[in-house]
């Protein structure tokens, strides 16, 4: 298989010389994922960039955890791993395949040093990255939608439909956010006297 005409068929590489892709395509490594198998878990290190060249992955966040959230779905010519190539960053999202999937792994590619010979990356990375910021925005208007009506005495919140509930349950119903419980100092104070000192 010539996988440097599958690399031609990506965006981040499609700008460069044949030359060039069958020199990255000398430094990739093809791996095959069973329905449900994990390429990529979020919190680890690894500086691989993945290609899909056949089946489908999830991009999650917050993978088994009370906010988990479906960040993308990719397909055949997607990509995915470019920001830990990019530095030495820890996986900020988990990838797990959900059918047969095979793909390109470029362990050695140094992407800051193709973005100094080839400009056209670092264009390509920041649209993407600005269609990322893009969605995350468009979530958060989703969850707060502009004004949030509160109670001026008892802090709930009314919801589109008039019923009122608490800021922790509102919150926790339409964001990632969980709820954690302390005293400020004021209030363990005015709760607490005798545990003042």
């Amino acid at each position: 298989m010539d996988y440097a005409d599958i690399l031609a068929q990506v965006p981040l590489f499609a700008p460069m010389k044949k030359r060039e892709l069958k020199k990255i395509a000398e430094a990739v490594e093809e791996l095959a994922y069973e329905p449900g198998e994990m390429v990529i878990t979020e919190g680890e290190r690894d500086a691989r960039l993945f290609v899909l060249l056949e089946g489908e992955v999830e991009v999650i966040k917050g993978l088994g955890q009370p906010g988990q959230r479906l960040l993308a779905r990719l397909g055949p010519g997607g990509y995915f791993g470019e920001m830990s190539v990019w530095g030495d960053a820890v996986r900020t999202a988990s990838v797990r395949a959900t059918d047969s999937a095979r793909m390109l792994s470029l362990g050695d590619f140094n992407l800051r040093q193709a973005m100094e010979r080839h400009p056209y990356i670092a264009v390509e990375l920041l649209n993407v990255m600005s269609r990322r910021m893009q969605q995350m925005e468009e979530r958060l208007l989703g969850v707060l939608g502009g004004l949030v009506p509160i109670c001026a005495s008892c802090k709930n919140i009314r919801q589109a439909d008039g019923s009122w509930i608490s800021v922790e349950r509102f919150v926790e119903e339409h964001s990632e956010a969980d709820f954690t419980h302390g005293l400020c100092p004021e209030c363990k104070k005015r709760l607490y006297p005798e545990l003042e000192n």
